[in-house]
């Protein structure tokens, strides 16, 4: 039997940037010799870490170890800032502020730059990824489904981060300019090569997620794993589905989401009924597939009464709490934890449970997650952009039925029709990671493109008061895509080390109004 020869790159590749994983590191090695250890990689170092961060969790983000992306849930329009009471080093605020006013270098602790560790961490996981789908075709002594199931995992994972780089570090998806828009940098071979890589268009990357997608779709048929956080075929259909909405190619999706559809092993949650809080996690029968962390109870911590000095954060948006109907809406009933301190009222999400250790297990990433739900929103946007609106009327009350109780007829039309469906994607998915991208694509679509400016307020505090709420300071205002800060700089240490061959976007910090 043939041994393949894994150097320890795959754990130490993207650390830092792009350029680090093309490096090789000889310090330590392993061996693979079959499918189940590329498979053993594949959740090892191939998947996203699952990880939960508690309230009171110390971490930086710095760092590769702490969280995945819990700055994307203080960008959109779903958050505003709280303060009752001082803050620390430790505290939500304090680590996201920069994320939250939108600085043109939002990667700053403590008044120090430093790298962002995002970009090298999902180089390092592609870099798995491209090793293993080199490697498994050596293993001809496993049958063809094992190595099918590496093969469907490992395209799945790919177009996973090259979807993610891409929609944090580049454009969104417009097909006017996508062809010469600046995406990022295609690595898709296994050996190290001794070139300085160049930001290909936002059109390649994104033909190249669908490409990958549709490998996992054709490879993944017929595997059923027993854990949600193992990529599937269905899984793979939805995402597709997803990047062509991204792309406004709504053809090509409504005969992927039927088929998601059609799968009896995935049903609804009917909110109208249950008395369940907290109502998405691994057992729930919607959840399709959920990789990463959960930093939901960090970044909107729910513990202000209980803190002898107040504890600042962030909170749930008035306008997004306006645009749901409390009495009618369960999602907001079961989804929202209502904060009562000393006649202040703050709403703090709590959808996606994972509020204990003993609950860890449980829990699905609040920022990598499908769900059954997106299936029919997916799907009644494709069929609502391309004139089929009975249709899309038709998928979207399937879904609001099981979430609204005594829903009203739904009678839109044209543009109505589709700022519907965008409100209803807003409450559905908020807090799993959607708004921003959504945001962003909105503003670029080919039909109906909507743009918006966020305001974001800001307050002093007073240490050790909780009995008043910071006093009000001003505000930070996003302008309308394309100004402003819509895509996150590259890391500063991938421009240096490329020697400018990798361009930097253009981004400038947001104006401050008293």
């Amino acid at each position: 039997m043939k041994k393949v020869y894994f150097l320890v790159w795959m754990c130490l590749w993207g650390l830092t940037g792009c350029s680090d994983f093309l490096e090789e590191d000889s310090k330590e090695n392993t061996y693979a010799t079959s499918c189940s250890d590329l498979n053993e990689l594949l959740v090892g170092s191939g998947y996203m870490e699952h990880r939960v961060v508690y309230e009171n969790a110390k971490f930086t983000i710095k760092t590769a170890s702490g969280p995945y992306f819990p700055w994307l849930h203080v960008m959109d329009d779903d958050v505003e800032e709280v303060v009752l009471g001082n803050y620390t080093e430790t505290n939500s605020r304090y680590k996201l502020n920069p994320f939250y006013t939108w600085e043109k270098d939002p990667f700053n602790e403590a008044g120090v730059l430093f790298n962002d560790p995002t970009w090298g961490r999902l180089y390092k996981h592609i870099a798995v990824t491209n090793v293993i789908l080199d490697k498994v075709e050596e293993f001809t002594h496993d049958t063809e489904e094992d190595r099918n199931i590496i093969r469907g995992q490992s395209h799945f994972l790919r177009a996973t981060y090259y979807y993610l780089l891409v929609n944090i570090y580049a454009k969104p998806y417009d097909p006017i300019s996508a062809a010469t828009d600046l995406g990022v940098p295609l690595k898709l071979t296994p050996y190290v090569e001794d070139i300085d890589y160049k930001r290909s268009p936002v059109d390649s990357v994104y033909h190249q997620i669908v490409r990958d997608l549709k490998q996992a779709i054709h490879y993944l048929d017929g595997y059923e794993p027993k854990t949600v956080r193992r990529a599937t075929k269905s899984a793979a259909q939805l995402f597709l589905s997803r990047v062509y909405c991204y792309m406004g190619q709504w053809d090509s999706v409504p005969a992927l989401c039927e088929s998601v559809l059609a799968r009896e092993k995935y049903q609804l949650k009917d909110l109208t009924v249950t008395k369940d809080t907290g109502w998405i996690d691994a057992n729930s029968p919607e959840i399709i597939f959920s990789q990463g962390s959960h930093s939901t109870n960090f970044v909107f911590k729910g513990e202000y009464a209980n803190s002898p000095d107040g504890i600042s954060g962030y909170r749930i948006s008035d306008e997004l709490h306006q645009i749901f109907d409390e009495n009618k809406d369960k999602r907001w009933m079961l989804s929202v934890d209502t904060i009562d301190v000393e006649g202040f009222t703050i709403y703090i999400p709590r959808k996606v449970r994972a509020s204990m250790p003993s609950e860890e297990f449980s829990f699905v990433s609040d920022n990598f997650t499908f769900r059954l739900s997106e299936a029919y929103l997916n799907l009644a946007e494709a069929l609502a952009m391309t004139g089929r609106e009975g249709e899309a009327r038709n998928a979207l009350e399937k879904l609001m039925k099981k979430r609204i109780v005594d829903l009203a007829p739904i009678t839109e039309s044209g543009e109505s029709l589709i700022r519907l469906i965008r409100k209803e994607r807003r409450r559905e998915f908020c807090f799993e990671g959607q708004r921003w991208f959504d945001l962003r694509r909105y503003a670029v679509s080919s039909k109906f493109p909507e743009t918006k400016s966020i305001k974001h307020v800001v307050y002093d505090y007073a240490y050790g008061d909780k009995s008043t709420p910071g006093v009000y300071r001003g505000y930070y205002q996003l302008p309308d895509y394309p100004d402003g800060g819509w895509v996150l700089p590259i890391p500063t240490q991938e421009i240096e080390q490329t020697e400018g061959s990798i361009v930097n976007n253009d981004r400038e910090s947001c104006l401050f109004y008293e």
